[in-house]
């Protein structure tokens, strides 16, 4: 039953099943998107990610391409950030493991301090930035407790 809903849902995101580990990659593009445009470092960055770290098919690839280039729907980061735990979840995938998805959510803030005007600074993560970290945190059932941006906030405040 899990397999079929699994099988269904990525078909509604576009993904073939035999490449659902570019769903790894959702959680940076979600954040990269946050503030309505992605730069061409965080493009960059992801890109490189993808070929040092994922063996995707040209058809992953493709999906990866898609993603970069035009902004998913809402409803379309929130399923296949979802799907993704749930794979994690399964235990049956060793593509995916739940002991990654604190990383992925680490790599993801790594891409909200990727602009080009404050490359790496922790206080370069905009506030649209913040919560989709804030929401992807919710969907992979992770705390990530505090950014570093936040904790640089609250240094500055005290």
């Amino acid at each position: 039953m899990e397999r079929d809903r699994m099988g269904a849902s990525l078909k509604h995101l576009g993904i073939p099943p035999y490449d659902y580990r570019v769903l790894k990659l959702l959680p940076l593009i979600w954040v990269a998107w946050a503030d309505g445009k992605m730069e061409g470092i965080e493009r960059e960055r992801i890109r490189n990610l993808a070929t040092t770290a994922y063996d995707l098919s040209p058809a992953g690839v493709a999906v990866l391409e898609r993603w970069l280039a035009r902004v998913p729907d809402p409803k379309y980061f929130a399923e296949g950030v979802h799907d993704l735990y749930l794979l994690a979840r399964a235990g049956d995938e060793d593509e995916v493991n739940v002991n990654e998805l604190p990383g992925l959510l680490s790599y993801a803030e790594a891409i909200a301090r990727s602009t080009a005007m404050a490359l790496d600074q922790p206080s370069s993560v905009s506030p649209e930035e913040r919560s989709a970290l804030e929401q992807i945190a919710r969907e992979l059932h992770v705390d990530h407790g505090m950014s570093w941006a936040r904790l640089l906030e609250d240094l500055r405040d005290r």
